[in-house]
């Protein structure tokens, strides 16, 4: 995740501002809110944007059961939004993740006062407007019997993190970013002399378990990671951490 000090150490002059996603996809973590804040005010500094992707920030879940956790002043349901650090910001996020919306294409953007119009115009140039049909489903997404479904539906993931992460760690198959956030492991598998890729292959035809390579994400040693979702039932991840633990047994840590 992005700090202050890596930010300002790859400023330029070519750098206009920073993307932030905060929980965010692969790791499942976030920038803890006083870094945040920081890197909010180094881009001011520097008369730069700041945009930053919220998605995933009504599934953050904080430390674990057993009080383990990420490093920041989060507790177990904390969840605050950039847009605490002033109205200059622009926050992005969609109806996808917590509202379980996927495949509507419904989102929203929140502006600084300035940009609205220049927005105005591409939205009507891009898309008009999202349909009739999502939007009717959005409102009825804060009826209050809708958001106690979404609830439980958070706890149930947060349910799933805290087995898996410490199941796979058990395996062999490190867990060294704690996720608070999302529905994502990023997994080191370099203990067991396979690149990410060749694993996840091979995982795939011995055992029926699909994971997504690291090289997917970017550059930060992606052949070490694979990225593991546990947006399913908590029967079928037991069942995926066995058939790894079978696989992994075949091999050579």
């Amino acid at each position: 995740q992005m700090t202050e000090a890596a930010l300002i150490a790859q400023w330029g002059p070519k750098v206009r501002g920073t993307l932030l996603a905060t929980p965010a996809n692969p790791t499942g973590t976030s920038i803890p809110f006083d870094e945040l804040g920081r890197i909010v005010s180094a881009v001011r500094d520097r008369g730069g944007f700041a945009i930053v992707d919220e998605i995933y920030l009504d599934l953050f879940y904080g430390v674990d059961s057993a009080g383990h956790g990420p490093a920041g002043p989060h507790d177990v349901t904390d969840a605050r939004t950039a847009l605490e650090f002033g109205d200059d910001l622009v926050i992005t996020s969609s109806f996808s993740k917590y509202f379980s919306m996927t495949g509507w294409r419904l989102g929203w953007m929140v502006l600084p006062p300035a940009l609205v119009p220049a927005v105005e115009k591409l939205a009507q140039n891009l898309f008009i407007c999202p349909s009739a049909l999502a939007q009717q489903a959005a409102i009825a997404c804060f009826e209050p019997a809708t958001l106690a479904i979404y609830e439980q539906r958070k706890a149930a993931f947060r349910a799933r993190r805290d087995y898996l992460v410490p199941a796979l760690d058990a395996l062999g198959v490190a867990v060294p970013a704690f996720p608070d956030g999302a529905f994502y492991v990023y997994a080191d598998c370099s203990a067991f002399g396979l690149s990410s890729t060749d694993f996840a292959l091979r995982l795939l035809d011995e055992a029926d378990v699909c994971l997504v390579p690291g090289t997917d994400f970017g550059r930060a040693d992606p052949e070490r990671y694979l990225r593991i979702s546990y947006a399913t039932a908590m029967e079928q991840l037991v069942e995926a951490v066995a058939r790894i633990g079978r696989f992994t047994e075949g091999l050579e840590p």
